[in-house]
């Protein structure tokens, strides 16, 4: 049985908001229903933040690749691995032992420094604040700098085998 409004969690809150943008996402609830094979009734009330029934476990995937490419994919993954403390960044495609190891270490050095530069910038008052971080484009450019590191993990377990 759901619970009601009066003793939602934030972390309740929080999935059926990600599940409805998925669903957004996706194609709206007429495609989703049609897709997923369940009623829009049921999809509303996953994606109803007053409420806390969520969706099925095992349909997450399904949900997510009707998503694939929508600005915030995978939404309920995404939500799920913040709720535990993670973020998430997609891995590329292994290349192995044709990867370009130098300009790999040459991009994560420049993209180190840029986000190092910008940090700088906003120090000039001796801290960072909301402002800077919005001005300076920093979120995209640390997000960059990650990616450019999660793909380096990637080919290193590629070659390990891993």
């Amino acid at each position: 049985m759901a619970r009601g409004a009066s003793d939602l969690k934030p972390t309740d809150i929080a999935l059926s908001g990600a599940t409805g943008d998925a669903i957004h996402a996706a194609g709206k609830q007429v495609f989703v229903s049609h897709m997923l094979e369940r009623s829009r009734t049921a999809m509303s009330g996953w994606a109803n933040e007053e409420t806390a029934e969520h969706i099925p476990l095992r349909l997450v995937p399904e949900l997510e690749k009707l998503a694939i490419g929508q600005p915030g994919w995978p939404h309920v993954t995404r939500c799920l691995a913040k709720m535990q403390g993670f973020e998430l960044f997609r891995l590329p495609e292994a290349e192995g032992e044709s990867a370009d190891w130098l300009a790999q270490a040459g991009k994560l050095s420049t993209e180190a420094a840029d986000i190092i530069a910008k940090i700088c910038t906003a120090m000039t008052d001796s801290r960072v604040c909301a402002h800077d971080v919005a001005r300076l484009n920093m979120i995209e450019e640390a997000e960059t700098l990650v990616g450019v590191a999660v793909g380096i993990l990637a080919r290193v377990r590629a070659v390990a085998g891993a």
